[in-house]
């Protein structure tokens, strides 16, 4: 049982952390493929494929890593250990990913680049995975992890917005920059990433472990690796994660290639990314209230709207589009980006409750792992998939710093990419909101058929009780955990 209090404190610290998630990838979604194409000189496929090997390790790493944190027992608890661990890899290998160290060999410099991606993306693992699977070992409660949640996306969130606008102060103007400039941003940024994981260590906290918990053995992690995905709501969850991500993914990579290439407008980068992230943290108190009110995936399907809408607009737009237009583009697409951002991180503390229905354990570290790899993976595979699809559009690389005019097949490319496609990923999740399975009621339903289960060793007989388990497990109720009598 957790004794301590709820504090604003407690709170701001735990989403501190998440500056390095919120942040860093924000700034490698908006800028990372651009650098690698217009200033490295990377074919837009190779570089795009630094991205999906990132991806790839990803896959194997991050459910390891919350296999591994639920397993792990130290002085520290078996999530924040991490948190210390990553703290100077996050520095240095974010630092590395913007300066070649003069390299000449293009096949060099892409190998160059391919390997700190993924010692960087395991850097983030190292402190990610145990994070996300945190908070439900610190905090109890439907509406209290809401707001735990909702701080931390607006930190998240702020980071963000923080990571898209103020690189070019230290870049300079596009013809101004330099190889010294992209490796200071990097090292300003990734202290920026890596300073606040030591304060949300010193400000977080673990309940203690149940003494009858035991380590498990590697068999016994995997096989509760598999059984996660016999969990119905699971597997809902990991759809609109998904897809939304994606969809993020893509308008983020792809905005600075629509704003120059087919809006003509190049300095106007800043401005559009601050406007989106603004909206985006303005709908935070909104989403925070419908998920405390309504359900933690109301916002899904209520507020992703904007952003179909916005870009159904933006696919159509050209050089003579008018700024306000622009403007409404920007805070349409930020109230969408708000809500397939919280939705997932809203939703994720509960599944460890769904899973303990089912199976009669807890493995937070296992949704976190899964949590942290659809998040990561989204960008790189969406980032792949942009760097993949402009070579075939024939989008045509810079040489030497020098930008190209592109093609109107080129330009199509880059509308394609940034409106048409993450409008489709974006209606997915709309559609799977409304069927999501874990709803609030659902959710107090379950809490009580656990309960009931620990204290009196029998299944509950409440029709209304064993009907919400059955629909968020999908399975019938005499199989799970809650509906076998104790042997």
């Amino acid at each position: 049982m957790n004794t301590r209090k709820y504090t604003l404190s407690s709170k701001v610290g735990y989403g501190l952390i998440d500056i390095l998630g919120g942040g860093s990838f924000a700034l490698i979604s908006l800028l990372f493929l651009n650098f690698l194409i217009t200033v490295e000189g990377i074919h837009p496929a190779l570089a795009g494929t630094i991205l999906l090997t990132g991806s790839i390790w990803d896959a194997l790493t991050d459910p390891l890593m919350g296999i591994l944190s639920d397993s792990t027992r130290s002085r520290f608890g078996r999530r924040r250990v991490y948190l210390l661990a990553g703290v100077f890899p996050v520095i240095l290998f974010f630092a590395l990913l913007w300066y070649s160290f003069g390299i000449d060999s293009m096949t060099m410099r892409f190998v160059y680049y391919l390997v700190i991606y993924i010692l960087f993306t395991s850097a983030s693992t190292l402190v990610m995975v145990p994070y996300n699977a945190l908070l439900p070992d610190m905090v109890e409660g439907y509406k209290t992890r809401s707001s735990y949640v909702s701080i931390r996306m607006f930190i998240s969130a702020l980071a963000a917005t923080i990571s898209v606008t103020t690189p070019n102060l230290i870049l300079g103007a596009e013809g101004e920059r330099t190889a010294r400039s992209y490796l200071l941003m990097g090292i300003v940024f990734g202290l920026f990433y890596g300073i606040p994981i030591l304060v949300g260590f010193f400000t977080t906290w673990e309940n203690p472990t149940p003494m009858n918990e035991k380590r498990l053995t590697l068999r016994e992690m995997l096989r509760r690796f598999g059984q996660t995905f016999r969990n119905r709501a699971y597997r809902q969850y990991l759809s609109i994660f998904c897809f939304g991500q994606m969809a993020t993914d893509f308008v983020t990579a792809m905005a600075v290639f629509w704003l120059v290439d087919v809006l003509g407008r190049q300095g106007l980068l800043t401005i559009f990314s601050g406007i989106l992230m603004g909206a985006t943290i303005l709908m935070l108190p909104v989403n925070n209230w419908m998920a405390k009110r309504y359900g933690k995936q109301v916002p899904s399907f209520v507020l992703m709207p904007f952003r179909v809408l916005a870009l159904g607009v933006a696919f159509f737009m050209g050089a003579e589009s008018p700024m306000w237009l622009l403007v409404l583009i920007c805070v349409f697409c930020g109230i969408g980006n708000g809500a397939s951002s919280f939705v997932p991180w809203s939703l994720l503390p509960d599944l460890p409750d769904s899973d303990e229905m089912i199976n009669g354990s807890r493995n937070a570290g296992i949704f976190a792992g899964m949590a942290t790899l659809v998040r990561k993976v989204s960008g790189g595979v969406a980032i792949f998939l942009a760097g993949a699809a402009l070579s075939l559009f024939g989008y045509e690389e810079s040489v030497a710093g020098i930008m190209v005019e592109q093609t109107d097949v080129a330009i199509l490319g880059v509308r394609i990419l940034f409106a048409a496609i993450p409008t489709l990923l974006s209606l997915i999740v709309v559609l799977q909101g409304p069927r999501y399975a874990l709803t609030k009621r659902n959710h107090a339903a379950i809490l009580e058929a656990v309960a009931h289960r620990r204290e009196t060793g029998r299944p509950s007989a409440n029709p209304t009780i064993i009907e919400a388990c059955e629909r968020v497990s999908g399975h019938p109720f005499g199989t799970l955990w809650v509906g076998r009598e104790v042997e």
